[in-house]
């Protein structure tokens, strides 16, 4: 009964924060705006995906510089056995490894990302254990990439956001404990939205 047969990132952190805007955009189909800096990060990952330029000469720059692997933006899916249930693990790292023993996630924005947020960021434990119940192990390479951004002070009102050139690598790592947390956290979510779903569908 729920709407979609997985549970991604973007679901669990959404749902996490607000149940009912999860319900909004989940099983209403509201949309979530998209502000200058959200279509920026778009604008990479596109270019990233298709390994494209993207008309932005400090970006294309920017991207060129980016470390990567041999598998960029692709999808898989991983299951969370949960008493005689399973539930279905949807992941997308920006770059990883075809062994799973690695990956990067890019980030763009203009926030800075310190040591104790990057390993506090629960989007790379979540794919770290996505991998680690593919395989059984936990990765042992995890980087986040920031790209820098900053408001494009030529354009009227800083409206524009460009990259500022500089990327910042934060290597991080994620433990056992992280893992099994963040398994709690996904099948606790995953109930609550299979009741929700239910109430609201029937």
């Amino acid at each position: 009964m729920t709407p979609r047969p997985y549970l991604s990132w973007s679901s669990l952190d959404l749902f996490e924060r607000s149940p009912e805007r999860w319900k909004d955009v989940y099983l209403y189909g509201a949309k979530i705006p998209v502000n200058r800096g959200m279509a920026f990060g778009r604008q990479m990952a596109e270019g990233m995906e298709h390994d494209e330029a993207t008309g932005d000469a400090m970006l294309d720059l920017a991207m060129a510089g980016l470390p990567k692997f041999e598998i960029m933006d692709k999808e898989f899916r991983a299951d969370l056995p949960d008493g005689k249930k399973k539930i279905t693990i949807l992941c997308k790292p920006d770059s990883m490894k075809a062994d799973m023993s690695a990956f990067y996630e890019y980030k763009t924005g203009q926030a800075v990302w310190t040591k104790a947020k990057v390993d506090a960021f629960g989007q790379i434990t979540f794919y770290a254990t996505g991998m680690y119940l593919r395989t059984g192990k936990i990765p042992q390479d995890i980087e986040l990439v920031h790209v820098e951004t900053e408001k494009d002070p030529e354009s009227p009102l800083g409206a524009r956001i460009r990259a500022t050139g500089a990327v910042h690598r934060h290597p991080t790592h994620r433990t056992m404990r992280d893992v099994l947390e963040m398994m709690g956290r996904m099948k606790r979510a995953w109930r609550e939205i299979e009741r929700i779903s239910l109430e609201e569908l029937t």
